[in-house]
């Protein structure tokens, strides 16, 4: 049985993203946040006062002089592989956020560390580890509706308005909606498929030269096994798929349709990049919106979802519900519900690391090597689109999976 002991956890990287996460990760019994790592002073000012904990100028000096179990690493992407290495090579077990890195060769030297030096790398912060994507992934594993046939999932969003800095809006410095958002339709689709997908065929889109990064992609996977299945996202703000969800958008709170046109009206109110900019940073931690570090009561009670995802198999379909998830059998439909559905990705990644950790048992779920084979699938949909064929994979893994009561 895991001990109750919290794990000590380090934050590397203290931007947008980590604001997502810091309010699941506070809350959680077996994680107490221990320090943190950012180039900004006052974010440091900022996490110093909120928590009475280190704050460091760089990641290595974190890993170095901070007590902490793991390193949660929310630094820019191209930085992800870096850190996760370093702190690989200072013993710290890793949480890292996708993608995992930005090349193949860069998924290889994580995991050389990795391995090594005995740590575990968990790659995540994808809405794949929420429940009810997990209870789906657990159902197709178990045949109760036969084999999986045909899988979709989609998702259309506001996601090419929101704020962005200059290298969010450089193709290949960030920008690429594959790239940041790809991961996680490509780790539900290889979850509840079984892994292991044989190649890739894909096209991608840039709408809007004005923000000259692809916001939208149709992708087809085909899985060894012989099944298939496609997956679009569309970022330009003109449909929210939350229409289609029950009303709740990602994060769980219902959808606004003004809010989300707004979005987008609002990217184009900008009086240049630098305003943008400007209004990024007083979205992340230490900035003048100064956001909450506590839950907030919708997270407690809205099942999230990131877009719709529905799985046919030899005997029935399935698809998310607000309360866990819905399977049309045979003989009917039936409601299986989750008693923690609403929990976030944060959560799930934490009980997984401490399990592994106070265990001595390896990851069950999105483990190094299993980071890699998603990050070979994104770049096999850039090449695909890139160059109008089918590419064919090489370092796919199977899904061992995790249960969920």
């Amino acid at each position: 049985m895991p001990s109750p002991t919290p794990i000590k956890i380090g934050i590397a990287g203290l931007g947008a993203g980590a604001m997502n996460m810091i309010p699941e990760l506070h809350a959680h019994p077996y994680a107490v946040i221990a320090a943190a790592a950012d180039l900004r002073a006052h974010a440091l000012d900022r996490f110093r006062s909120d928590f009475g904990k280190p704050a460091f100028a760089s990641v290595e000096e974190m890993c170095a002089k901070a007590d902490i179990d793991v390193v949660y690493v929310m630094t820019p992407d191209a930085a992800h592989a870096e850190h996760a290495i370093v702190a690989a090579e200072h013993g710290k077990h890793v949480m890292l956020d996708k993608p995992m890195g930005q090349t193949l060769d860069e998924c290889d030297r994580v995991i050389e560390a990795a391995e090594r030096n005995g740590v575990h790398v968990l790659v995540g912060h994808t809405q794949s580890l929420d429940p009810p994507v997990l209870k789906m992934a657990q159902i197709a594993a178990s045949g109760r509706i036969g084999k999986p046939v045909m899988l979709h999932t989609m998702l259309y969003s506001d996601w090419v308005y929101r704020p962005r800095t200059p290298e969010e809006l450089m193709q290949d410095r960030g920008g690429s909606i594959i790239r940041r958002q790809g991961p996680i339709q490509v780790d539900i689709l290889r979850m509840i498929g079984g892994g292991r997908l044989r190649s890739v065929r894909a096209a991608a889109s840039i709408a809007d030269p004005d923000r000259a990064i692809d916001g939208a992609y149709t992708a087809f996977l085909a899985f060894e096994e012989g099944h298939s299945a496609t997956m679009v996202y569309d970022g330009y703000a003109h449909f929210d798929s939350s229409e289609l969800t029950y009303g709740f958008t990602m994060g769980g709170m219902p959808y606004d349709p003004a809010a989300h046109a707004a979005t987008r009206a609002r990217s184009a109110g900008f009086a240049d990049r630098a305003a943008e900019e400007a209004f990024k940073e007083s979205t992340r931690y230490g900035g003048s919106q100064r956001r909450p570090i506590e839950r907030t009561p919708h997270a407690e009670a809205r099942q999230p979802f990131f877009g719709l995802t529905l799985v046919s198999c030899e005997h029935g379909a399935m698809r998310q519900t607000p309360a866990g998830v819905a399977i049309y059998g045979d003989h009917g439909i039936e409601e299986v519900a989750l008693p923690d559905h609403a929990r976030r990705y944060t959560a799930v990644e934490v009980d997984e690391m401490h399990r592994a950790i106070t265990t001595g048992s390896p990851l069950r779920v999105h483990d190094a090597r299993w980071g890699k084979a998603t990050q070979e699938v994104v770049l096999a949909i850039i090449a695909s689109s890139a160059q109008g064929r089918e590419v064919y994979l090489e370092h796919q893994v199977p899904y061992t999976g995790m249960e969920v009561d």
